[in-house]
């Protein structure tokens, strides 16, 4: 096994760097997967689609490519060949993405170069328990998001935050056994709740639920206390601010532009979805 040390710097930041351009080319499948729901089946086309599409090509190319020279640096002719052979299968179509049993999009591609990447890993003793909880809150992240197509799959139409986030709640159990509700974070002089945490992950999401524009905007604001609230926590490092509106009264841009103004905790990350919900009448 290949030991770390100064001579293999510029291999791992290699590695460090395929390492990311295989999260963000996940992220474009699932992407493509919501993209897809949109596209014109008479005439087959949909300009968003085939722009992201055309970037999740791109990311294969360059992912290839890095793979290659990576292994090249590395003296590992025979891996290379190994390597080369094998995507033969896969670059006749590389940017294929096949619906799995549960519905959601796959990249054979994808998951080639991840065998690859996680070999080479091992090889230079590079510890990946990082790269996996990423992928894994990449994939969190993707459920987050979803939220309204969750909501829409139950058959109901919700008309407070705990319907919606129970809903989420029934999923996540069996994608993340170890999901937990009302998690309790405790400070000085108060003990705080999150709404859904995966502790494996160290990741907990904050569920908001509006019908107005005010009460949307009263939300927002209402973020800021929860990242006080969960600041210094040594168990939960990433967050999610899940605000689900009955209408789509602010985009997710003027979120982050505005929690980059107040300088938001970096490691909040809004999303904003929009789907069918009612208030109950007191």
């Amino acid at each position: 096994m290949l030991e770390i040390n100064i001579n293999y710097a510029p291999q791992i930041s290699l590695l460090k760097d395929i390492d990311e351009q295989l999260t963000d080319a996940w992220n474009s499948v699932y992407k493509l997967q919501n993209l897809s729901e949109h596209v014109d089946h008479e005439n087959g086309t949909n300009e968003d689609y085939d722009e992201e599409e055309t970037y999740f090509s791109s990311k294969i190319q360059r992912i290839h490519l890095s793979l290659c020279l990576l292994l090249e640096s590395l003296g590992y002719v025979q891996l290379l060949q190994d390597f080369k052979s094998g995507y033969s299968a896969y670059s006749g179509n590389p940017t294929s993405c096949s619906p799995t049993r549960d519905g959601d999009f796959h990249s054979s591609t994808l998951s080639y170069f991840w065998r690859f990447h996680k070999t080479t890993s091992s090889l230079i003793n590079l510890e990946s328990v990082e790269t996996d909880e990423r992928k894994q809150r990449v994939l969190l992240e993707a459920i987050l998001r979803n939220t309204p197509k969750i909501v829409h799959d139950r058959k109901i139409t919700p008309n407070s935050e705990a319907e919606v986030r129970n809903c989420v709640y029934d999923l996540l159990i069996h994608v993340f056994p170890d999901t937990m509700r009302e998690i309790p974070v405790p400070q000085v002089t108060k003990t705080y709740k999150a709404d859904l945490g995966v502790p494996s992950l160290k990741t907990a999401a904050e569920y908001k639920y509006a019908t107005t524009e005010e009460e949307a905007r009263k939300i927002i604001g209402g973020f800021y206390e929860d990242m006080r609230g969960y600041a210094g926590s040594e168990d939960w490092k990433h967050f999610y601010a899940v605000l689900f509106m009955s209408k789509p009264f602010f985009t997710v841009e003027q979120i982050r532009a505005e929690f980059a103004h107040v300088g938001a905790d970096k490691n909040w990350s809004p999303i904003l979805v929009h789907g069918e919900g009612t208030r109950k009448r007191r």
